[in-house]
């Protein structure tokens, strides 16, 4: 019966693969699936019948899918597994997603400390999480629940004082952010916080701005575009709009392979503005 299903999961039918994964044990075979097959609902099935956290840490070294590596960091629990994989595989998204799951501040001083890191990854362990007041200050610029759970797992109780004001527009608060702290350490930690809208919409604030920052923020927006969420793939495409023409040759691919008519739509919407620019 073994031998039959690892026979399966190479069937040229991918609905055939995926009924052969549901059935499967044998961790090194997940892995190979994981990894390997061409399938994005067969990979992702695979990542999540794996159980060991070093089963998924080769997958998010060795897969050859950025969808299944990001998947694979997601269900990681052992945060030191997550800066190993940071460690050996310096990929930027890769090193968001670990980021996004680490909490301890043992495990980011040895980012920080650790030359073997990239720099990128350093200055993040050394800045992103360090400020409690800068986590503080961010949830009250924004009322989305996702971003306030990301901060409240990091903060504790000092997340229940950062109630949102309601009285001041989301950017102005942003802007009063800005001038408190460094807006790449605002990027940086905004980055962070993946799965929220209303992070993606703080980095288009921060991209409007047009300085150094700025740009930080335009190419975690660039990232993003990549996320696994559609909906978070066409707020980033909101918040690239006054990018648009300098990541064009990113949109125009993006408008043929994406898995998600609606993101198909808005990309060639927005290309369709670039075209329409005298200068484009």
């Amino acid at each position: 019966m073994a031998n039959l299903l690892k026979r399966r999961h190479q069937h040229r039918d991918p609905a055939v693969r995926l009924r052969a994964v549901e059935s499967l044990d044998d961790e090194s075979v997940l892995v190979q699936v994981a990894c390997e097959d061409p399938d994005l609902d067969v990979r992702h099935r695979a990542v999540d019948r794996l159980k060991s956290d070093e089963a998924l840490r080769t997958v998010a070294i060795a897969g050859q899918h950025l969808d299944a590596r990001l998947k694979a960091v997601a269900h990681i629990g052992d945060e030191k597994v997550l800066a190993e994989i940071m460690r050996e595989r310096k990929n930027p998204d890769l090193m968001m997603a670990c980021f996004e799951h680490i909490r301890s501040q043992e495990v980011l001083e040895a980012i920080a400390r650790d030359r073997a890191y990239n720099v990128t990854a350093r200055r993040i362990a050394i800045n992103m999480f360090a400020d409690q007041n800068l986590l503080v200050d961010i949830l009250k610029s924004v009322r989305q629940p996702a971003l306030r759970e990301a901060a409240r797992a990091r903060l504790g109780n000092a997340v229940e004082n950062a109630e949102s004001d309601e009285h001041e527009e989301p950017d102005r608060h942003m802007d009063r952010i800005l001038a408190t702290y460094n807006p790449e350490v605002v990027a940086e930690m905004l980055g962070a916080f993946r799965d929220s809208p209303a992070a993606v919409r703080g980095l288009g604030v921060i991209l409007a701005r047009g300085d150094a920052a700025g740009e930080r923020a335009e190419e975690i927006l660039g990232r993003m575009l990549k996320h696994a969420t559609p909906e978070i793939r066409l707020e980033a495409l909101a918040q690239l709009r006054p990018a648009a023409a300098r990541v064009a040759d990113e949109l125009r691919t993006l408008a043929e392979s994406d898995p998600d008519p609606d993101v198909r739509a808005a990309v060639r919407e927005l290309l369709d503005t670039i075209e329409e620019q005298p200068d484009a």
